[in-house]
């Protein structure tokens, strides 16, 4: 496992003045709770660009400046040994687990450590995410850690006078069935589960993930805090009416390219105030929308330190929505949880998604957007 110290001061975000995310407040309330004299953050994220890592930084720094960051990277130099034990210990799990859905058995076939034909599916876990084979970061001499996703938290120590908070971003165990790294997900996140409910505090990002850990993985639901969740409501928005300047603004974050619903962006430019904000692009992408858009009322900005010209457009408008536009049609997009959900719910902004999509389901479920019908 490779780790690297991030300096605070090498932050651009957090040197510069600019408008805070409705999210700051939200953490900085649930983070006084907990002793922040010597804080620890551990996270597998680009800190300096992360937008949920730094409006975290951003509400820690009204407590305190002890802050230490550290971000992990696994180290996937496996032996063959290694792998076939990972292999076989998924294995077991999945048989302990086939009493409780049975749908695990397909799930035994697949991972099973001897059937040599299922290469091709075991690279997920021969190339992702080092769980228990490296040494621990020690945390004893802080106060309070923050782990940002479950690799993090599998990376460090724990004391029982310390304070943890398990930031859980990424869930992906029972969605991404599609994938090889659903591989590596299953002995992980199982694993993960095992040794945070034994925990005290757990913070997630939504109410449907807090869900999730509270019925798949028999979480006592006091113990979980949702904290992004207060763009889940009831909207009653209708976008067959006619719009007002300033009324409705559609944003768009992320990589721009032919495959992300660039059509119908392009299309509704011509109703609706549209921001694309392109972390990261082609020229044929961008091309594209600007052929094929009415440029009066659309926007590009092109980089990654993008929170400030977000969150001003936003406030000038009444119904700002996030555009997810993946397609149901392509199964890798199908069940996709991408980060700009996320962000939406830091700037409690509802979304707008395809139907027939795991997104779509979550709308549906919890009422945080609306369903764009192809």
């Amino acid at each position: 496992m490779l780790i690297e110290k991030i300096n605070l001061h090498e932050i651009a975000h957090l040197t510069t003045e600019r408008p805070e995310a409705p999210i700051v407040e939200d953490f900085f309330n649930y983070f006084s709770n907990f002793n922040l004299e010597r804080v620890l953050i551990v996270t597998d994220e680009d800190v300096r660009t992360d937008i949920r890592v730094l409006n975290q930084l951003t509400a820690l720094q009204r407590t305190t400046k002890n802050i230490t960051i550290l971000k992990v990277k696994p180290d996937n130099n496996y032996t063959n040994s290694q792998k076939k034990d990972m292999l076989k210990a998924l294995h077991l799990k999945t048989l302990k687990n086939i009493i409780y859905l049975p749908w695990f058995f397909i799930l035994v076939v697949i991972h099973h450590p001897f059937l040599a034909f299922r290469n091709k599916a075991k690279q997920g876990i021969y190339n992702d995410h080092s769980y228990s084979l490296t040494q621990k970061i020690d945390t004893s001499s802080y106060t309070c850690v923050i782990c940002n996703n479950l690799i993090s938290t599998s990376s460090v120590d724990s004391h029982s006078e310390v304070d943890y908070i398990y930031d859980i971003h990424e869930l992906e165990v029972f969605r991404n069935r599609n994938k090889a790294s659903i591989q590596r997900s299953f002995y992980i996140y199982l694993k993960e589960m095992e040794e945070l409910r034994k925990r005290e505090n757990i913070i997630t990002i939504s109410k449907y993930i807090a869900d999730t850990l509270s019925t798949m993985y028999n979480f006592r639901r006091s113990k979980i805090k949702a904290i992004y969740n207060k763009n889940f409501f009831n909207t009653n928005i209708s976008f067959d009416s006619e719009s007002k300047k300033d009324k409705y603004l559609l944003i768009y974050i992320g990589n721009v390219s032919i495959d992300r619903g660039l059509d119908d962006i392009a299309r509704l430019s011509y109703k609706y105030d549209i921001l694309i904000i392109a972390c990261n692009y082609n020229e044929e992408a961008i091309s594209y929308l600007e052929n094929n858009s009415n440029l009066y009322r659309l926007t590009i900005f092109k980089g990654m330190d993008y929170q400030s010209i977000l969150l001003k457009k936003i406030r000038k408008y009444q119904y700002p929505f996030f555009l997810i536009l993946i397609n149901p049609n392509h199964p890798s997009y199908r069940y996709a949880l991408p980060n700009k959900f996320f962000q939406a719910q830091a700037v409690e902004c509802p979304i707008i998604v395809y139907d027939k999509t795991y997104l779509g389901s979550i709308v549906k479920k919890y009422g945080c957007g609306l369903i764009f019908l192809i």
